[in-house]
């Protein structure tokens, strides 16, 4: 005030707590409140990429699908890999294995899948399974419709067997949410539905792989249309 300004602006820096002293230290004088404000996105799950590592989606992805015993990554285990590699808008070879649970099959993941104690027997191991399939994958990049799931048991295996698991892995449920705002779910056979993309065997994991092989390259044009 001394000096002749009628204002002055404070910055705070990722807090607030200086203006009620600011305030109460104020007489004739304005204060202007500024902060320095640090922004996390964990209320929107449209993020679309994940991962720590870049890579380039302009060549080959493996989108691929997992089916489980139950949706915990602690308690249940894979019974199913299916992936598709997805080359210049088409979709190429193709990978599927089955993984022994070690368990008797809940009753209602055999009604959702169609996959039986019987079909299981004499399967991989569930590390012999994600051996053969990270081998598959190599080096490329993942797609997978909620690869938050998928990923968290594909970690969770690696993380049991010592192997690094770094990918980058793109989300089609977050694109769909994105791109497809009218749909009232986003479901992989929903989605597949408004695009008019072939799903047979749902809850198959190959089947399931390939048809968000499909997604991911009418979601692309989509992004390129606009």
């Amino acid at each position: 005030e001394s000096w002749g300004h009628r204002a002055i602006a404070i910055t705070d820096h990722g807090v607030a707590q200086s203006f009620p002293e600011a305030w109460h230290s104020a007489k004739n004088i304005k204060i202007l409140y500024g902060v320095e404000a640090y922004f996390i996105n964990d209320m929107d799950d449209r993020v679309v990429v994940h991962g720590d590592i870049q890579q380039d989606f302009r060549g080959e992805i493996v989108c691929f699908d997992i089916e489980t015993t139950g949706l915990s990554k602690s308690r249940d285990v894979i019974i199913e890999i299916g992936a598709a590699v997805l080359r210049n808008g088409e979709v190429g070879e193709t990978f599927n294995t089955f993984a022994a649970p070690g368990r008797p099959l809940p009753r209602e993941i055999v009604e959702l899948t169609g996959i039986t104690d019987k079909m299981l027997e004499g399967a991989p191991s569930q590390a012999e399974a994600l051996n053969a399939f990270l081998d598959f994958v190599g080096d490329r990049p993942l797609a997978a419709h909620n690869a938050d799931f998928d990923m968290s048991f594909i970690r969770k295996n690696s993380e049991r067997q010592s192997l690094p698991c770094a990918f980058t892995v793109v989300d089609t449920v977050s694109l769909a949410r994105v791109l497809l705002p009218n749909l009232n779910r986003f479901k992989l056979d929903t989605v597949a539905k408004a695009l008019n993309v072939s799903l047979e065997n749902h809850h198959r994991a190959v089947d399931d792989a390939g048809c968000t092989a499909e997604i991911f390259v009418k979601f692309v044009q989509m992004l390129k249309d606009r």
